[in-house]
């Protein structure tokens, strides 16, 4: 069983290729990244028809926050109208509370999800491929958004068919399980329990084996080679010069040696461990390929004990 992973962020190039040659999932950011990484998956989709590639769209709405910007809401829809058959997913215009690094008033917090539903009705009436279009339920909303979504109808009784869950970056790796555990005890509940979700900004492999995501995306496999780390299944190995470079994976227990020296060989990339010490570009092809191979290998796990509620 495979998983959906979507790979977000400013990936280089030849990562880009890569990514294209070997079938995976890539998200966009519509309003800065729509001339670029947008422009370039569009093209591949339209010129490999048989491409296994599924291309998300992201409205843009934490980026604009993060910048003071507004997204304009009917330009997103032309946008998605205009490039109809070429996007697997498209994420509501969903409403980020107050402005970026200052505190949020309890107003601000109580009007967001409200016009983040208002905003996705006004596009679902507008688009033309309704059913891609994901409302977005975010931690620290109150859960009856989510009821909301689970239990609308559209014609024909149709359920919304796929949302979107968005955990809080702040937040504990603890506190989000036990949230996303609410989160799935409600859907199941609910008379829309095989509704396809999708997790926003999360790449926790252990996360996503323990909650019945259906799909997820995350910049970490680029962050985390800036950063000088490489991933494995026993955990982030440090290659920066300051824990050793190649004497850090030395140290390492003989079979995590083995599955890093595998990694290189299946990305046919020629490349050494060495210049994986040296290159970031190198060390995110790495991790691409580490994310690609879990997810091929995808194995949903649940939880075995579940926690208290703490909502």
């Amino acid at each position: 069983m495979g998983f959906n992973l979507y790979f977000a962020g400013g990936h280089a190039i030849s990562t880009d290729d890569y990514l294209k040659e070997r079938g995976a999932n890539r998200l966009f950011n519509q309003l800065y990244e729509r001339n670029g990484i947008g422009k370039r998956w569009i093209e591949h989709k339209k010129n490999n028809p048989n491409t296994t590639s599924k291309l998300f769209v992201d409205s843009s709405a934490y980026s604009a926050h993060t910048k003071g910007a507004e997204v304009d809401i009917d330009a997103y829809i032309e946008y998605v109208n205009d490039n109809v058959g070429m996007f697997d997913c498209i994420a509501e215009l969903d409403k980020i509370p107050g402005v970026f690094r200052q505190p949020k008033t309890r107003e601000q917090l109580l009007e967001a999800p409200q016009i983040s539903w208002d905003n996705y009705l006004y596009m679902r009436e507008r688009m033309v491929e309704k059913d891609k279009l994901l409302p977005i339920f975010h931690m620290g909303e109150d859960f009856k958004w989510l009821n909301l979504m689970l239990e609308t109808t559209f014609e024909g009784g149709k359920h919304i068919p796929y949302i979107g869950i968005s955990p809080a970056n702040d937040s504990t790796t603890k506190h989000k399980d036990k949230w996303m555990e609410r989160v799935f005890e409600v859907i199941r509940n609910s008379s829309n329990p095989d509704v396809k979700t999708h997790a926003f900004g999360m790449t926790v492999t252990s996360q996503l084996e323990r909650h019945p995501f259906y799909s997820a995306d995350s910049t970490s496999v680029l962050l985390t080679g800036a950063m000088g780390n490489i991933m494995t299944s026993k955990g982030l190995v440090d290659l920066s010069q300051k824990n050793g470079g190649i004497e850090a994976v030395r140290r390492l227990p003989k079979p995590v040696q083995v599955e890093i020296e595998s990694i290189i060989e299946e990305t046919g990339a020629h490349f050494s461990l060495e210049q994986l010490v040296d290159d970031y570009k190198l060390r995110a092809l790495f991790n691409v390929q580490y994310m690609l191979d879990w997810a091929e290998n995808y194995e949903f796990k649940g939880i075995k004990n579940r926690q208290r509620r703490l909502f």
